[in-house]
């Protein structure tokens, strides 16, 4: 599913567009474990299933009212953190981001709360003080823990490439092979 657009998004039909194998066989766990048009309980995501992926994995709950959602790491992977500088678990997005970036963390999430659609996209996250990016592809996966309202979601980020001062491999190189550009 490459694009030109370092900031593309779109719902998943299906996981033949997804490139990295380990998006492609989550979104297959999700809809085997779809009920009917519904998402899946959260209770059927088991992360030991996908123990080589949970570096570059994170849960995030969503609480808070109907108008005033609060979206909140609950657990993110030691590939999340060491790339990003720093560890989000327990922390909310207003802790954690600011301006453009907070208003489509935030969008983005309640866009997933609303439809119930896998989602899938390209991203830039600024990094350090120094102007690095981290640009990586993520596949969110929306969930219910008590099978009537969306409030958990299982994140899962393959990095293409960070540019900083410490020149990181992007996990395709690690996980499975480069894409083609």
């Amino acid at each position: 599913m490459p694009h030109n657009d370092k900031h593309y998004a779109g719902t998943v039909a299906d996981a033949v567009g997804l490139s990295h194998p380990e998006h492609r066989a989550l979104f297959d766990h999700w809809m085997a474990n779809r009920r009917g048009e519904g998402v899946p309980l959260r209770s059927s995501f088991d992360p030991l299933q996908f123990h080589r992926s949970m570096p570059r994995m994170a849960i995030i709950e969503r609480s808070g009212t109907l108008e005033e959602p609060t979206f909140r790491y609950r657990l993110a992977g030691t590939e999340i953190a060491e790339r990003a500088g720093r560890d989000p678990t327990g922390k909310s997005f207003k802790e954690l981001y600011e301006g453009h970036y907070l208003e489509t963390a935030n969008r983005t999430y309640c866009e997933i709360s609303g439809s119930g659609e896998a989602h899938f996209s390209q991203r830039v996250f600024p990094i350090g003080e120094d102007g690095g990016n981290l640009r990586y592809d993520r596949l969110i996966l929306p969930y219910s823990s008590d099978g009537s309202s969306i409030d958990q979601f299982v994140l899962l980020i393959v990095v293409v490439e960070q540019d900083s001062p410490k020149k990181q491999q992007g996990s395709f190189s690690v996980f499975g092979g480069k894409r083609e550009r």
